[in-house]
């Protein structure tokens, strides 16, 4: 039994995204008084369009996603066609939709900005500024550090950048297509937001052009899925295979898929993409198309700009009247001053040509701070899949589980060899290229603990244990259905362990997902 004293203790989420959201939900369900905060006037995080100088997402942008995939282990996205594109405040209005249907509102303390952490005695000191502009001072028993990836934009570094008389953008001060009507534009970077772009200037600019050196892996939208979120039997199948074999698999697996969808001309430059974890791929269907009839045009890497025009590495020139700039984030732990998890990071990372300047956090997991691991911890970028919805809701049900004590840490020695496993790993593969998030996790390894901290029971379901015989004999069409039908999140909340409450329409649910009710 949990003492009175874990459920009374009170928990300060910094940053209201889908990763933010989840945490305040489920650390609240299990006892906790928990306070969110967001600086923005609403919750969503990239997901929520302004207008103001901010990160967010585009407000013509449309996301194509499967509704299986998309939701939350108690909260599945609204039945209908499998797959759906959502604008911006589609997705958002789910968000808002999934918080109060939790009854998480009233913790939500929007326009308030955290702008200092301190740490008195052995509690967290929050300074927070309100939109009026006045400040104070909050105390909080344990913190979480929402944040997000997409803090700032990088900052170019390009010979004659000052000289241009055009307009430079980057992907927070780009708002709307119609600013760029009539013009020639050039989006330096190719990636999902690029692309996203690139769609919705397509008609209204004069010319487009992207800028990329190194190409990324096109994928077409259903069978991509298919691809990067396989059955669980699939899974389970791959359990013993090496990480580092397991990814190689995947990009096979993923570069032939392309290969067999699209016909990639050789003067786009795409042959040599990056593949995972260096780059994402992307969901490629329209983007092709506008590659095809040539409405966007793809060019090589960006070397100097001059007033009117750009020189490319190539030797060529074109003339462009505005530029965006595409080409990532930095991020930044200095809020939490010497409890910053990338405050020691090795010398090899900084060396690394992927590493880019960007911080690399040393966490247990992907999550605990080495530091204070019972008070400070980050669920906003770990995760065994491609869903953000998914890795935010099973990295915070892990995390609200060994704050409640129901599930233990190993010693501090083990901790660190974890941090320090996963280091290695980011190091490595920034040796051989771009990493598109340095807090890499063996996803593997990270999926058989959540399993177990959160009490998901799914992985005892699978394979020869007693668990698996006796689901497969006393429910074989849930057995079949959890092995070999479409991964949802749902599998989540269906066994009860003892630890995160199980969901009462899971099971339901995930019939539907796979249209087998």
């Amino acid at each position: 039994m949990t003492s009175t004293k874990v459920h009374r203790s009170k928990v300060a989420v910094c940053g209201l995204g889908i990763a933010g959201i989840t945490a305040v939900k489920n650390l609240t369900e299990v006892g906790f008084d928990v306070t969110g905060f967001e600086a923005a006037n609403a919750i969503g995080g990239l997901w929520h369009y302004s207008e103001d100088c901010r990160t967010t997402c585009l407000s013509n942008t449309e996301a194509l996603v499967r509704r299986s995939a998309f939701g939350f282990s108690d909260f599945p996205q609204a039945p209908g066609d499998s797959e759906v594109r959502l604008r911006p405040s589609e997705i958002q209005a789910f968000l808002e939709s999934y918080a109060r249907h939790f009854n998480i509102v009233s913790r939500f303390q929007l326009n308030t900005k955290v702008t200092a952490v301190n740490r008195i005695g052995n509690k967290w000191h929050l300074t927070l500024r309100r939109k009026e502009g006045h400040q104070e001072e909050q105390e909080f028993d344990r913190l979480v550090v929402c944040t997000g990836l997409f803090q700032t934009p990088k900052i170019p570094h390009v010979e004659g950048l000052d000289e241009f008389e055009g307009q430079i953008l980057n992907t927070q001060t780009y708002k709307k297509p119609d600013d760029a009507k009539g013009k020639r534009v050039l989006i330096v970077g190719l990636g999902a937001t690029a692309t996203d772009m690139a769609r919705g200037l397509a008609g209204i600019a004069k010319e487009i052009f992207i800028s990329h050196r190194n190409g990324c892996v096109v994928l077409p939208f259903s069978k991509g899925n298919d691809i990067c979120f396989p059955s669980l039997r699939k899974q389970h199948e791959k359990a013993n295979v090496p990480a580092l074999e397991q990814k190689q698999m995947l990009n096979s697996a993923l570069i032939k898929l392309q290969d067999e969808s699209f016909d990639l001309k050789p003067e786009w430059g795409l042959g040599n993409a990056p593949s995972l974890p260096q780059k994402l791929p992307i969901i490629g269907d329209g983007f092709y198309n506008l590659l095809v009839s040539r409405t966007v045009t793809l060019v090589p890497g960006l070397k100097q700009i001059h007033r009117s025009h750009v020189e490319l590495t190539d030797g060529k020139n074109i003339k462009v009247d505005v530029i965006i700039f595409s080409i990532g984030y930095d991020r930044s732990y200095s809020l939490l001053g010497p409890y910053d998890p990338s405050r020691n990071m090795p010398q090899a990372w900084k060396d690394s040509p992927g590493s880019m300047g960007r911080p690399l956090p040393r966490l247990y997991q992907g999550i605990f701070s080495l530091d204070l691991p019972d008070s400070l911890a980050y669920s906003e970028h770990v995760g065994s899949t491609l869903s953000a919805t998914m890795n935010g809701d099973t990295a915070s049900m892990a995390l609200a589980q060994v704050w409640l004590g129901n599930s233990k840490l190993p010693s501090r020695e083990e901790m660190a060899k974890n941090a320090d496993r996963q280091n290695n790993m980011a190091i490595e593969l920034a040796n051989q290229g771009g990493v598109y998030d340095p807090a890499l996790v063996d996803n593997r390894e990270w999926s058989l603990w959540a399993d177990k901290t959160a009490g998901f029971g799914i992985q005892d379901r699978l394979g020869y244990g007693w668990k698996a015989w006796w689901l497969r004999f006393t429910d074989p069409r849930l057995y079949k259905t959890l092995l070999d039908g479409k991964f949802v999140p749902q599998v989540y909340r269906l066994f009860d362990e003892g630890k995160r409450p199980p969901w009462k329409d899971a099971r339901e649910a995930l019939f539907k997902a796979n249209e087998t009710e």
